[in-house]
């Protein structure tokens, strides 16, 4: 048992803080490629690491490592972070550690390119789509949805980005985030619900790992405790199905389909609005609220 509360603090002591940097020169060195003298890690005029000397196994290992993209700024070695300490690895990078990780948009495209290949090589059965000559515009749609899985994954995502800039703007940490950091946290959710897809193919099982990804993501990223990060993620999810509902109607106003009961599209959006603004007041007052006591608690 000891062994396992000692592994598991190493484990917490990595996610805080898994990169310790520190100054490895020893005093001015003269850089072997340009000839400027050095007094830190790397030359300032051409990036060549200082001291470089004659190659050695070590410099061997780290072209190995290299090779296979295990690199600290590799997409492997940013994926095992991602999957490992998810909130702190994008809290990190809006801060502005974005040394150390892989570019996220890119990597978004690479995992979505596998997801595809993946869905290729090895396709699952999936229930009967709206035939392809079927006038209905949502038929279409779903049914586009359902061959491109790595589209369907972004937009699952980025339909988190507005209700996430709502629902937690006042967090302990990063209180009043800006939409284009809300962009690269939802592009960072969308990397994981992609490598659980993958994961997928292997279990169905595998899918229940990403509500629970979500939770622990949102509670390392903004600094709420479980049931408040729950409870916030549900309003989130609810403003979600408004969104979804919303353009559902839209695409009915086109097809003239709207359903007898209401008399005029107005009213769906009237229902929309009243529901919305009915889940922002309570949200925002209970987090101004719970803000006001956590102020004055530490006072």
């Amino acid at each position: 048992m000891n062994i396992i509360r000692k592994r598991y603090r190493q484990f917490r002591a990595w996610q805080l803080k898994p990169f310790r940097y520190r100054n490895k020169s020893k005093g001015v060195v003269r850089c072997a490629n340009c000839g400027n003298e050095v007094a830190a890690n790397f030359c300032p005029i051409c990036g060549q690491r200082a001291g470089v000397g004659r190659i050695c196994w070590a410099a061997a290992w780290q072209s190995v490592l290299l090779l296979w993209g295990l690199d600290t700024r590799s997409l492997s070695y940013t994926l095992v972070q991602l999957l490992l300490r998810p909130g702190y690895l994008i809290s990190d990078y809006i801060r502005g550690h974005r040394q150390v990780s892989f570019p996220p948009v890119k990597m978004l495209f690479i995992v979505a390119i596998a997801l595809v290949v993946i869905d290729t090589l090895f396709p699952t059965s999936k229930p009967e789509s709206a035939p392809a000559d079927s006038a209905d515009f949502l038929s279409h749609f779903s049914h586009w949805l359902d061959e491109n899985p790595g589209w369907l994954m972004l937009l699952t995502t980025i339909s988190m980005l507005l209700p996430t800039w709502f629902v937690f703007r006042w967090a302990p940490r990063h209180t009043r985030h800006t939409l284009p950091e809300g962009f690269f946290i939802q592009v960072f959710m969308a990397t994981i619900l992609g490598l659980i897809e993958v994961m997928v193919t292997l279990s169905p099982w595998f899918f229940l790992l990403f509500p629970a990804y979500y939770v622990v993501t949102y509670r390392r990223l903004f600094g709420y405790r479980l049931w408040g990060t729950l409870w916030r993620m549900v309003a989130c999810i609810l403003l979600v199905a408004h969104e979804v509902y919303f353009f559902v109607v839209i695409a009915q106003i086109f097809q003239k389909e709207i359903p007898e009961i209401y008399d005029h599209p107005v009213l769906h959006f009237l229902v929309i609005a009243f529901n919305v603004l009915l889940i922002l007041l309570v949200v925002g007052v209970i987090s101004l609220y719970t803000a006001r006591k956590t102020k004055v608690s530490k006072a």
